[in-house]
């Protein structure tokens, strides 16, 4: 069974492991070449740096993706045995190979993070337990017993959580991206259709790189160094923000926010990626319904809620939403990666706040997010930037 440990091999073993790996992906395209266009099969080479990305890192894998660019474009893209790049699917397939590598590297050194504080903390509870042990042997016994079976857990979760990332939310956007580049030389396509396929590569590669975005921002979270700079925030206009970002999503997302809603002193930038991800989440499981957002101050705080009318979430998994990588059980190929809510209730917490999510099966979901506003700070933002709030307490 396949499980990161907290360090990686050796960079010799590394090394060798990438020359076979792109040796093989070689072969492979000689042995698949008969029966297809060679220009369709640089996909062989996405697992190999798959592969040495999660063991041996993010260099390790943007080394390997940079030899497999030139393996693939020296024996098998015109012209043959130089090292040209000769069409624009070229230079796609290699800016693909480096976004695999840099996004699965990304998420081995999370999983070795994690691996890391794991192994730390059972030391720690190990020590402690043979400090004990002259008191309560048996008892010592049956805890480490269950340390060991919880630091398992964890570790096959995170194995689990890691390939499903990978093979989901990486390899559903590179092969439209693979595909659609291979197509963009061919002399049958139309203008319109070259057009298509060129949004399809861009859309895609936007996919991919929220995803790499998703995965910093959890890195600096869990590392503690997503320290704020907090500065005065129009709640009103940060909303507004917050929809636009989530693109013909927002569409569906309606803001009924209170006048002279007070001014906070947080980050924008976090709290504009906390309540787009609120927003998206909304919108993904609200099964075509529109989403509400409403605020008001309620005595010293000021209180956000984002409201749903999606199925609900059951009261057993209204915490677990909130974890790294998780997804709900049956949850949709579009749910996302299992990380937007996670970053929201980091960044929210990050500035003081809290977010809590209410529910009734079958009748939708209220994500409650709230701010406590001392009585000298709870002053509309107008009076501080010298600008009318546009609120009105109106749906817009």
């Amino acid at each position: 069974m396949f499980r990161l440990s907290a360090k990686s091999p050796s960079i010799g073993l590394g090394v060798v492991t990438a020359v076979v790996v792109v040796a093989i992906g070689t072969g492979v395209v000689a042995v698949l070449e008969p029966v297809a266009e060679p220009v369709s099969l640089g996909i062989v080479f996405i697992p190999g740096v798959l592969l040495i990305a999660t063991v041996w890192g993010l260099w390790m894998g943007i080394g390997t993706a940079v030899l497999s660019a030139l393996a693939f474009n020296f024996f098998y893209l015109p012209p043959l045995r130089k090292l040209t790049i000769n069409a624009q699917h070229d230079i796609v397939a290699l800016v693909v190979f480096v976004i695999v590598a840099i996004a699965s590297g990304t998420l081995a050194e999370l999983a070795r993070a994690r691996a890391a504080e794991s192994e730390r903390r059972r030391e720690e509870a190990d020590r402690a337990l043979r400090e004990a042990a002259a008191l309560a042997a048996e008892r010592d016994r049956m805890r480490e017993e269950a340390i060991e079976a919880e630091a398992l857990r964890r570790s096959d979760e995170l194995k689990t959580s890691l390939l499903r990332s990978v093979s989901h939310d990486l390899r559903t956007p590179l092969t439209a991206i693979i595909a659609a580049g291979a197509a963009l030389d061919s002399p049958s396509v139309t203008d319109a259709e070259r057009h298509e396929l060129s949004d399809a590569v861009v859309d895609e590669g936007r996919r991919l790189s929220r995803l790499v975005e998703n995965l910093l921002d959890v890195s600096r979270l869990e590392s503690g160094k997503a320290e704020p700079h907090r500065e005065p925030v129009d709640l009103v206009d940060l909303l507004a923000a917050a929809r636009e970002s989530i693109g013909p999503h927002g569409e569906r997302v309606r803001l009924a926010l209170d006048e002279d809603l007070p001014a906070l002193r947080a980050d924008p930038t976090q709290l504009e990626r906390a309540f787009a991800n609120l927003l998206e989440n909304a919108v993904v499981h609200g099964e075509g319904h529109p989403v509400l957002v409403r605020s008001r101050l309620v005595g010293p705080r000021l209180v956000v809620r984002v409201v749903d009318r999606g199925p609900g979430i059951p009261e057993n998994l209204r915490e677990r939403i909130f974890e790294p990588f998780y997804r709900a059980p049956g949850a949709a190929s579009g749910a996302g990666s299992g990380l937007g809510l996670a970053i929201a209730r980091g960044f929210i917490e990050a500035n003081g706040g809290e977010v809590e999510v209410e529910s009734l099966p079958g009748q939708g979901s209220s994500f409650v997010v709230s701010f406590g506003v001392p009585e000298a700070s709870a002053v509309p933002y107008a009076d501080i930037s010298g600008k009318r709030n546009s609120g009105g307490g109106a749906v817009r």
